[in-house]
C-alpha cells in the first residue's frame, strides 16, 4: 500500500512506499483531491522514482514542484529511452540532473540564451551512443515542445547520460572528457607518428582509449604481467610505444596515475594500427 505524503502538484506526489522510503510518484491528474494519508491508486501510476538516499528525493520533489509537467514527462521519456538503448539500469540521480539540465535549457532557449559546448567533436567520438540519444532527445523536446536546439545541447545531454552510466559526477565526466580531446591534439600534432583520424582502425582505437582514461582516472588498470609482450612492442614499434608514454604524461599530470608498462604496450600497438606510414 502506498499512502501520500505530500501532493506536489496535480501529477506528482510524494508517498511512502510499502518498505517504508519515500517514493515520487507521477501520473496524469494522480495528485488531484489527494491529501496526506491517502491511499494511492496505484493503476494510475504512470512512473515511480526511487532516489538513492532522502536527500536526492526532497531535491527531485522540490524540482518538480517548480516544473511544467509536460517537461517532467518528456525527461523521464528520454532517461527511459537511454536505459533501453544504453541495456543497463542508470543512476536514479540522472532524473534529477538531466531534467533540471534538459528544463534550464528550454527556459535559456526562450530567453534567447544558448550555450555552446566545446567538447562536442569529442562527445561525438568517444560517447556515439549517447550522442545519438542526445539527437533523439533534441528532436523530441522540438517536436513536442517547438524548441530547437543545436547538436551541442545534445552533446550535453550526452555527458548526463555518460554520468549515469559510471556513476560519476559531471565535473568528472568533464574532466575526462577534455583529457580525452587533449590527448587527441596531442597526437594531431605529434611529429614522430602520423596519427590518422579517417583510419578504418580508428573507432576501435577511440574506444580502448576512452576506457583507458577511465580506469586511469578511477586507478583500476588491469594486472597483467606482459613483460615480453611489452619489450616487443617497444623494439618493433619505438616511436608508438614513445607517443604512449607521453599519453601516460598527461595522465599523470590529470589524474595522478601513470600507465603501467602493459597498458602502454597495448595501447602502442594500438596507435600503430591507427597510424599512416611515415
Amino acid at each position: 500500500m502506498v499512502r501520500v505524503l505530500k501532493c506536489i502538484n496535480n501529477n506528482v506526489v510524494s508517498c511512502c512506499g510499502k518498505d517504508g522510503r519515500e517514493l515520487v510518484a507521477m501520473g496524469c491528474g494522480l495528485g488531484f483531491s489527494l491529501r496526506a494519508g491517502d491511499v494511492v491508486d496505484e493503476s494510475r501510476i504512470e512512473k515511480l522514482f526511487r532516489m538513492e538516499n532522502p536527500e536526492e528525493t526532497k531535491k527531485l520533489t522540490d524540482l518538480f514542484a517548480k516544473l511544467p509537467p509536460k517537461e517532467i514527462e518528456l525527461c523521464s521519456r528520454i532517461v527511459d529511452k537511454a536505459t533501453e538503448d544504453l541495456g543497463q539500469q542508470l543512476s536514479p540521480s540522472v532524473y534529477l540532473t538531466l531534467t533540471d539540465h534538459v528544463c534550464f535549457a528550454i527556459e535559456r532557449s526562450r530567453n534567447g540564451t544558448v550555450f555552446q559546448n566545446t567538447l562536442l567533436p569529442e562527445v561525438r567520438t568517444f560517447y556515439p551512443r549517447e550522442f545519438a540519444l542526445g539527437k533523439y532527445a533534441l528532436e523530441l523536446i522540438e517536436r513536442e515542445l517547438g524548441i530547437h536546439f543545436p547538436d551541442d545541447e545534445a552533446a550535453n545531454i550526452a555527458l548526463h547520460l555518460v554520468n549515469a552510466e559510471f556513476e560519476n559526477s559531471l565535473s568528472d565526466t568533464l574532466r575526462i572528457t577534455q583529457t580525452l580531446h587533449d590527448i587527441l591534439a596531442m597526437l594531431g600534432a605529434y611529429r614522430t607518428i602520423a596519427f590518422d583520424a579517417q583510419s578504418e582502425f580508428y573507432s576501435e582505437f577511440s574506444v580502448q582509449l576512452k576506457f583507458l582514461v577511465f580506469r586511469a582516472f578511477s586507478k583500476s588498470f588491469y594486472n597483467r604481467e606482459e613483460g615480453l609482450f611489452v619489450q616487443a612492442v617497444e623494439r618493433v614499434y619505438p616511436r608508438e610505444f614513445a607517443c604512449a608514454k607521453e599519453i601516460s604524461r598527461v595522465l599523470q599530470q590529470r589524474c595522478g596515475a601513470a600507465l603501467p608498462q602493459a597498458e602502454m604496450a597495448f595501447l602502442a600497438a594500438s596507435l600503430h594500427r591507427t597510424c599512416r606510414a611515415i
